[in-house]
């Protein structure tokens, strides 16, 4: 499956002509050689052709993520990069996928715009879009929670905070002993104690602390672990334990890492 051949799809269920589907966006002659995979189309021009037409993200591109995206080292690049919070590398990923996987541009684009803080610069629906297709595919599939860690930003805090306490609830549900599954799961976490550090909310924490306590220190999840013992730091006063955390993770050589956290009043980050 081609973008050009998932077009005329939707495009003959709609009973619409060429011309129609391009909707001015593109010009019938290029929009009739995308069909044809002679031309590419931007990501921003193919958004903008399945928001005039009421066709989902989520159906659309849903096809190229369960058959492909998974395999793909692109994506596992990503969540990677993600994982490190290594903006620089994000960028140059999503350089290199542009007009070669759409669905994977999107998302890149997301995350780099959530480590900027200029989430809100993406056009509601297409906000509204995303955090559907992200749910969706790991509520659905439950292989990993990649998809909800990078859109938590597109969260209301209460929608974002039932999405946790329903897998918290349901954590026995989920193969834990999975690596990226449970990798995933404590980068949702960390985002999401991100937001109640952010936002003041704290009614929800002892139900997170509780969960990561009984995980255990297996090295690949001990920087996470850390990571949380971090926000439970600052959510305590207990600056001076944050401080040497910080210090730690520094040391480590997660700077980049260290520079997307809550800074202490007074210090500087790495």
């Amino acid at each position: 499956m081609t973008i050009g051949e998932q077009l005329k799809k939707f495009r003959l269920l709609l009973g619409l002509a060429q011309q129609e589907m391009a909707a001015g966006i593109v010009t019938p002659s290029f929009y009739s050689r995308v069909e044809r995979d002679l031309n590419e189309i931007t990501i921003d021009k193919l958004v903008e052709i399945l928001n005039i037409h009421d066709i989902s993200l989520y159906d659309f591109f849903s096809v190229f993520d369960s058959e492909n995206l998974p395999t793909s080292n692109l994506v596992r690049k990503m969540y990677l990069y993600f994982d490190d919070r290594d903006l620089d590398k994000l960028i140059e990923l999503k350089k290199s996928v542009k007009n070669r996987d759409a669905l994977l541009y999107l998302k890149l684009k997301l995350i780099i715009a959530d480590l900027k803080g200029s989430v809100n610069k993406i056009p509601r629906n297409k906000q509204e879009e995303l955090k559907d297709l992200c749910l969706k595919e790991d509520i659905n599939l439950q292989k990993d929670f990649w998809n909800i860690a990078i859109s938590t930003s597109l969260y209301r805090f209460d929608e974002l905070t039932g999405i946790v306490k329903y897998i918290l609830n349901n954590s026995t549900k989920f193969d834990l002993n999975n690596e990226q599954l449970l990798l995933s799961l404590l980068n949702l976490l960390i985002k999401y104690l991100d937001r109640c550090y952010q936002e003041k909310q704290y009614a929800e924490l002892k139900q997170v602390k509780k969960f990561v306590n009984t995980l255990p220190n297996q090295w690949s999840i001990v920087f996470h672990k850390l990571v949380v013992k971090y926000y439970f730091a600052l959510f305590n006063n207990e600056y001076d334990l944050a401080s040497k955390i910080l210090d730690l993770i520094c040391q480590s050589g997660y700077q980049h890492y260290a520079k997307t956290l809550p800074q202490i009043e007074g210090e500087d980050i790495c």
